[in-house]
Order: C-alpha cells, then structure tokens, then sequence
C-alpha cells in the first residue's frame, strides 16, 4: 500500500516536472515573436498536445517501476533499498525526459521538412492552426512508436536476480 502511495505522489511530481518543462520549452522559443497581452489559440493547442505526449510517456515509467520494486527487496533492506528505489526511479524519468526532448526535436524537424523550411515555432506565434496540427500529427505518431519500445528498455535496468545452474 505504502509503495502504491509512494509511487503515485511520484508519478504526480514527475507530471508536474515534466509539465514545466515543456511549458518553459514552448514559452522559451515562442517568447519575442509575439506581444505580451497576446495568446493565441495555436499556443495553448501545441502545450496541450505536449503535456499529452508527456503524458502517454510517463506512464510507462508504472509497470517497470512496479516490477522493481518487487524484486530488489530481495538484494536491499532499509536505507539501501529506498535510495536504490529513488535512484532508478530517477534513472527512468530521465530516460523518459530525455525521449521526450528527442521526439520533439524530431518532430520539428520532420515538420521543416514536410512544410519546406517553416519553423512551427513560428507559426504557432502566427497562429498558423493548420500547420500546429500537423505538428501535433507528427509529435502524437513519434510519441505512440516511441512509447512501444520504452517500457523494454526501462525492464533493461531491473536488477534481477540471478538463477543457480545446476549441471
């Protein structure tokens, strides 16, 4: 019960971390290309569907975190074990971020080359909703391939423990 509750305040925290971040991300590219008092809709529509893909990534972090926890009781007790549970659980959000930073580099990318040369920045700035949505498009399909292989790679760093071979 205790793990269950530790886990979701930390998936909670870790929602907010990476909320912040691409918010900051988003107002850091966007800032100087539009006026203060102005917000246009192709902003909140490009966070919004980068908090979602934030989102579908982070609860991948669930299950392997989970399967961790389970096994290494059987290698750690008292301080070691919370330290080890908090280190991974560090190692797979900064797996997870650092993905995320990847397919939005790629997905800006991929729109430069499908849009010949534009910047989405500077169209969500223009409120461009046509080219936003394609963004969103491209950033939605990189998000879902890259979310099938994370949770084999996060099962990579489960420190099993080793069986006996008997001959």
């Amino acid at each position: 019960m205790t793990t269950n509750i530790i886990l979701l305040s930390a998936v909670l925290v870790s929602g907010l971390l990476t909320v912040f971040i691409l918010n900051s991300i988003v107002n850091s590219r966007i800032k100087g290309k539009i006026s203060e008092n102005e917000n246009p809709l192709s902003v909140d529509i490009q966070k919004a569907i980068l908090f979602l893909c934030g989102g579908l990534l982070l609860i991948e972090i669930v299950d392997p975190f989970q399967t961790m926890t389970k096994v290494l009781p059987s290698s750690f007790t008292g301080n070691n074990l919370l330290l080890k549970e908090i280190m991974f659980y560090s190692i797979f959000l900064g797996i997870t971020l650092l993905t995320l930073v990847v397919i939005i580099w790629f997905a800006t990318l991929m729109f430069g080359v499908t849009s010949k040369g534009k910047s989405i920045f500077i169209e969500t700035a223009n409120n461009n909703l046509n080219a936003v949505i394609i963004f969103c498009g491209i950033l939605l399909a990189l998000t879902l391939a890259a979310k099938a292989g994370l949770s084999s790679l996060f099962d990579q760093f489960i420190p099993y423990p080793t069986m006996p071979t008997y001959h």
